[in-house]
């Protein structure tokens, strides 16, 4: 703690000076007889406390007061008026101009230590205060660091999850692939049978159409050509070949669409989306491209039903909302399995709107979760699968998903050894141009 003491009157400066140390005022003291000293010693040292006079000559104490206050470094220094004047009106000008206090002349101790313990007080709680803005800012800025890390790990987190889940639907797709893969491949090779043939029958042609041209033939001679190519015709089959050629070209079509469209499906599942990337999309549409995406991963023991109303668009992250929808059916699928049933297992799908809302329902009729676990069903890292079937974070995401990134909700119901039902609500957001 440091005091600066101005005052043009030596006799003033010692007794004062004199009084501080008598009463163990715990500070360095700086002390001159002029304004100009003053604010020189001011921009040099770390002054806490300023007792002022306010009549010296060149440079009033009100002036001086002025200049100090001008400068926003100095707007905590606590200032004291120090006056034998009887006039308030100039103690009202020095608080117009920032005084924190004054001191009247001639000196009362008690007055005067009591006026400057309290300016001590003061500037301590200040340089408290300060030294606390100063940890919570650093404190703030390794929070904000801290949840950038956060961020990017979660962000890690929830693409590793989707590249876990790949990982174990690859089998399948590759199986949804590879059964149109294989008819186009087999369709192909047919048709370029068909082809060789359409090419013999061709030549035949162009050779009747060549002999016509340069030979005056009659009439009975061209029929016998003719006669022969019809049963060229009919030895390749060649009306068959144009109605079978037909149906292969289609087949393979729709083989390379299906194809097409499990690519796309899978590429855009799989990329690293920005969290930001929103926009318009009907849910069943999502719906149905995750399902085309895990195909292979149910249709040999559970059916899918499927009870789509007609419903307004969300304003979401597609990927996002697709993870969600593929956890939670490749979970309902992985419980049905575990219970190595006779009968086919049953998953229903429903999507509907109400006041305001999206509603997706996804019942299945496995296993069950037992009561003790429906509370931690969203909990990180909980899991009821072998280490090698699950992280734990599927759900953990959907949650987050859902409810964080969305302003939806996401619940669960269940009875143990009949059924599961997760209900994701995603609340309607109007197109923008409406």
């Amino acid at each position: 703690m440091k005091i600066l003491i101005i005052d043009d009157s030596k006799l003033v400066i010692e007794y004062a000076k004199s009084i501080l140390l008598e009463n163990n005022i715990n500070c360095d003291i700086v002390t001159c007889n002029n304004g100009e000293d003053g604010l020189r010693i001011l921009e040099n040292e770390e002054i806490d406390v300023i007792i002022l006079d306010i009549v010296m000559p060149n440079i009033s104490g009100i002036e001086v007061l002025k200049r100090i206050r001008l400068n926003k470094k100095y707007d905590d220094v606590q200032i004291l008026m120090f006056t034998s004047l009887q006039d308030k009106e100039f103690l009202k000008i020095s608080f117009e101009y920032g005084a924190t206090d004054f001191v009247r002349k001639p000196i009362e101790v008690i007055e005067f230590i009591s006026r400057v313990k309290a300016a001590i007080r003061v500037r301590n709680y200040q340089l408290s205060l300060r030294e606390a803005l100063s940890i919570l800012e650093d404190r703030n800025s390794q929070l904000v660091e801290l949840n950038k890390q956060l961020k990017e790990a979660q962000d890690y987190m929830v693409q590793k999850e989707k590249l876990a889940a790949i990982g174990q639907l690859a089998a399948g797709v590759a199986h949804e692939i590879n059964n149109p893969l294989g008819y186009v491949s087999s369709n192909t090779e047919t048709l370029s049978k068909y082809i060789v043939k359409y090419k013999s029958i061709i030549k035949e042609y162009r050779r009747l159409i060549e002999i016509i041209e340069k030979n005056n033939l009659n009439f009975d001679e061209i029929m016998e050509i003719i006669k022969n190519i019809k049963k060229l015709e009919n030895k390749l089959h060649i009306n068959f070949i144009s109605e079978d050629g037909e149906m292969l070209i289609n087949d393979s079509f729709e083989g390379i669409e299906r194809i097409t469209k499990i690519v796309h499906s899978l590429k855009n599942f799989a990329r690293d989306e920005k969290n930001d990337e929103y926009d318009n999309y009907d849910l069943t549409d999502i719906i149905e491209e995750t399902l085309l995406l895990i195909k292979n991963e149910y249709k040999y023991s559970i059916d899918i039903e499927k009870d789509f109303q007609i419903t307004s668009q969300i304003f979401c992250n597609r990927i996002q909302i697709s993870q969600v929808i593929m956890n939670i059916i490749i979970n309902a699928v992985q419980a049905i399995k575990s219970q190595n049933r006779n009968d086919r297992g049953l998953i229903r799908i429903k999507v509907y709107q109400q006041e305001g809302y999206v509603i997706c329902e996804i019942k299945d009729n496995g296993p069950g979760i037992e009561k003790q676990n429906i509370n931690k069903i969203f909990n990180p890292f909980f899991t009821t699968k072998n280490i090698s079937q699950g992280t734990g974070l599927g759900l953990n995401i959907a949650y987050d998903i859902i409810v964080n990134k969305h302003g939806g909700d996401i619940f669960v119901e269940s009875e143990l050894g009949k059924y599961t039902i997760f209900t994701i609500v995603l609340p309607i957001k109007k197109l923008e141009n409406n």
